[in-house]
């Protein structure tokens, strides 16, 4: 006799892969797009504790990043490893999506300068 298993459907914080809203800037626990998620439309300072609190950063690497940026005013987002755009940074271009990251950081901000 076989036993069905259901699987319980995601959580709000484990969106399905790669769903991330036109205009953000979007990062993930998971490699290609998945698992816990944070996402911002602007600037923010301080991830633990700016305008949007990215709860999971202060003990987990961001796997997967997406810039689903529209603006035509920045072409890249510079994500930084301390808070107030401070310390090393990783630059990802308007449009641009990484499934395979292991990034620590803290900060990001939208660049009108592209990457390198």
């Amino acid at each position: 006799m076989s036993t069905l298993v259901l699987a319980s459907p995601p959580t709000a914080a484990q969106a399905a892969a790669w769903d991330c809203p036109s205009g953000d800037l979007c990062i993930w626990t998971g490699t290609n797009g998945t698992g816990s998620r944070c996402a911002w439309s602007n600037a923010d300072n301080d991830w633990r504790s700016g305008s949007i609190v990215c709860s999971w950063s202060s003990t987990q690497p961001y796997r997967s990043v997406w810039n689903r940026g529209t603006s035509s005013s920045y072409v890249a987002v510079w994500i930084y490893g301390g808070a107030n755009y401070t310390g090393s940074y990783d630059c990802i271009a308007q449009g641009d999506r990484f499934g395979s990251s292991n990034g620590r950081a803290r900060s990001h901000r939208w660049q009108a300068s592209g990457c390198w």
